[in-house]
């Protein structure tokens, strides 16, 4: 009987595949692969140093921003007081609280219905012995 299945028990036997000695290399250099992929990420000057250093830029360009419109408002400010007399003036009588010369300054004290009275108990209690 010439069958099929008669006929594979006469062939050789397959040869086996030996198995490769592993490679260290292979191992080594994906070690080297993942430090530099996580140095690249959270290192010194990784991508999160960068996020934060750009984030820090941000903050440094609006206090340069702040400090510029101030610096407009002071420049302005001095403008006006070299060239109008009439904004000094009036700066030194509301600031320094200053007068011309010649003129009177009146202070007028208001007081309550209680510190008129002349016999009124809060008053005699506020003068001194010898007043009373």
């Amino acid at each position: 009987m010439d069958s099929p299945i008669d006929r594979i028990n006469e062939l050789p036997p397959v040869p086996r595949r030996t198995p490769q000695p592993r490679r260290p290399w292979s191992a080594v250099l994906l070690l080297v692969a993942i430090l530099l992929l996580a140095n690249a990420i959270l290192g010194e000057r990784g991508l999160v140093a960068l996020a934060r250093a750009e984030r820090d830029l941000a903050g440094i360009r609006a206090a340069v921003d702040a400090l510029h419109l101030e610096n407009i408002r002071l420049h302005h400010y001095t403008r006006t007081l070299s060239e109008n007399t009439r904004s000094v003036e009036m700066l030194a009588r509301g600031e320094l609280g200053m007068i011309r010369p010649g003129e009177q300054l009146f202070i007028v004290k208001t007081t309550t219905l209680e510190e008129q009275r002349p016999n009124s108990p809060d008053r005699a209690a506020a003068l001194p012995e010898s007043a009373r």
